[in-house]
C-alpha cells in the first residue's frame, strides 16, 4: 500500500467522519455448519487476532496469532482512512517478490476488496492484504491491511487455496462448538443449484434470481444490458452445460455469499474457475443475487468431477436409449435423437425413425443389446461415449462391433447427435 504523507492522513480521516456515519459494528456468532467452508480464517480487530477454525461438527478453534489491523477503527469507506474494512473476502494472489521487508516481511496475499457489496455502498480503496511483517507487530499498526509475523504467515500459506478461502473480518467475534445450520445457508445452497440449472436451461427464471435495482450499481452496467447479454448467448449456443460444485455459504453484515467451482461448457467454449454469488435479501425477505465475481483458475480435481458427473448422467441415459431400443419403442426410441442427429449415413430423426420403423415393421426387431466397456470424454460440441456393442434380432441377425455416440445437453435431457457403428472382426 502507498505510504501517505500525515496532512493527506488527517485530511482524509476528517472527510471519511463527514461522509459516513459509523455504522453498527459487525460481530457474528460461529457455530458448526455444513454449508460453510472446512476451514474459517476470521480477523477480530478488537482482539487483535488471527484465528483459524475448523469447520466441523464440533466447530473447534484450530489456532490463534497475534495480528495487526488498521491504525483507525471501524469499517473501511474511504481510500486512506487507515481502516481496515469488515465483511467477507478472498484471498486472491500470492505475492512474494520484491516486498518491502520492513512492511511486509516475505509474503502477502492480496484480498479482493473492494468486493461487490462495498462497491454498493461506494467504498473506496484498494490493494487490501494480509501480509507478513519485517519488524515487531504491534496493535493498530497498518494502514488498512492485516499483518502477522512471517511465522504465522508461513502457516497460513500452508491452509489457503488461493481464491477459494474466504476471510471474515470483523469488530469482533464469539463461536460454540455445537452444530446449528442456518435456514438461510441452505435456503442459498438450493438457490445456488437453481440458478445453474435455470442458466443452463436458458430460462427467464435465470433473471429473477438478480436484484434489478442493485446488481447494476455493483457491476457499472445497467441491468438490461446485462440481461441483453445473457439473452444473445442463449440463442448463439444450441445448448449449455453449467456444472456446479456444492455451493459453501457464509454470512457476512447483511449479505451472503455461496461461491463454488464452475465449469461452463457449450460448443466450441469451455471454462473452469471459481463463481461467487453475493445475496442479499429484499422487501419481500427473498434473497437476489446483487453481486458476482468470477476467477478463471484451470483446477484439474474439479475437472474430474464435472466429467465424472457427466458420466453418470450419460450412462443412465444410454441404459433409457438400449431399453427403448430393445422394446422397439419407436417413439421412446425417437426421444434420445436430437432433430439434425445423423446416424451412420441417415440424416435428421425423421430419416433415423423411418428406417427403424420400416426394420421394425418388417419382424426385424431385436432380440438382445448389450453394452460394454463404455467409456465418455469431452468434445469441442460434445460429449463422445463409446462402447462395444452386441447385437441380435428375433431374425437371426447379428452383428458386434464399436458404436460411437455425440451427446449433448439440450436444456433438461441428453440428446444424440451424431452415432456411428464400426464392425469388430
Amino acid at each position: 500500500m502507498v505510504r501517505l504523507s500525515k496532512l493527506r492522513i488527517f485530511l482524509v480521516l476528517i472527510f471519511s467522519l463527514m461522509a459516513a456515519p459509523p455504522a453498527l459494528a459487525w460481530s457474528p456468532h460461529l457455530t458448526a455448519d455444513a454449508f460453510a467452508p472446512e476451514t474459517l480464517l476470521v480477523v477480530d480487530k478488537t482482539n487483535q487476532s488471527f484465528l483459524v477454525f475448523s469447520n466441523k461438527s464440533p466447530l473447534r478453534k484450530e489456532e490463534a496469532w497475534q495480528c495487526t489491523t488498521g491504525q483507525a477503527h471501524g469499517d473501511k469507506m474511504v481510500e486512506g482512512d487507515l481502516k481496515t474494512p469488515e465483511g467477507i473476502y478472498f484471498l486472491e494472489r500470492r505475492l512474494a517478490n520484491n516486498l518491502p521487508y520492513e512492511l511486509y516481511g516475505e509474503l502477502a496475499f492480496t484480498l479482493n476488496y473492494p468486493n461487490p457489496i462495498d462497491r454498493i455502498k461506494n467504498k473506496t480503496g484498494h490493494s487490501i492484504w494480509i501480509h507478513g511483517r519485517g519488524k515487531e507487530v504491534v496493535p493498530y499498526d497498518t494502514e488498512g491491511c492485516v499483518a502477522m509475523d512471517m511465522v504465522y504467515m508461513l502457516a497460513l500459506e500452508d491452509l489457503v487455496q488461493l481464491r477459494r478461502t474466504p476471510v471474515i473480518i470483523t469488530e469482533a467475534v464469539s463461536w460454540e462448538p455445537a452444530e446449528t445450520i442456518p435456514e438461510s445457508s441452505r435456503k442459498i445452497a438450493d438457490l445456488s443449484r437453481e440458478w445453474a440449472r435455470n442458466w443452463q436451461m436458458k430460462s427467464d427464471n435465470y433473471f429473477e434470481h438478480y436484484d434489478s435495482r442493485l446488481f447494476p450499481r455493483s457491476t457499472g452496467q445497467s441491468f438490461s444490458r446485462f440481461r441483453n447479454h445473457k439473452q444473445r448467448l442463449f440463442r448463439q449456443y444450441p445448448w449449455m452445460d453449467v456444472y456446479i460444485e456444492d455451493p459453501k455459504v457464509v454470512k457476512g453484515p447483511g449479505y451472503w455469499v455461496s461461491y463454488f467451482g464452475q465449469v461452463f461448457k457449450a460448443p466450441g467454449f469451455y471454462s473452469t474457475g471459481i463463481k461467487r454469488l453475493y445475496w442479499k435479501q429484499d422487501e419481500a425477505r427473498d434473497f437476489r443475487i446483487v453481486g458476482e465475481e468470477w476467477r478463471p483458475y484451470p483446477e484439474p480435481y474439479l475437472e474430474q468431477q464435472y466429467l465424472l458427473s457427466r458420466e453418470g448422467e450419460l450412462v443412465l441415459v444410454l441404459e433409457e436409449w438400449r431399453k427403448a431400443w430393445l422394446d422397439a419403442d419407436l417413439d421412446r426410441y425417437g426421444s434420445f435423437y436430437h432433430a439434425r442427429a445423423v446416424q451412420n449415413n441417415l440424416r435428421g430423426i425423421r430419416s433415423i425413425i423411418n428406417h427403424k420403423q420400416d426394420l421394425w415393421g418388417r419382424g426385424n426387431v431385436p432380440e438382445t443389446i448389450q453394452f460394454k466397456d463404455i467409456e465418455v470424454s469431452l468434445l469441442d460440441h460434445g460429449f463422445q461415449v463409446q462402447f462395444i456393442q452386441s447385437y441380435a434380432s428375433v431374425e437371426g441377425y447379428s452383428d458386434f462391433g464399436r458404436k460411437t455416440l455425440v451427446m449433448a445437453p439440450f436444456k433438461d435431457e441428453w440428446l444424440i447427435t451424431s452415432e456411428t457403428w464400426s464392425e469388430i472382426r
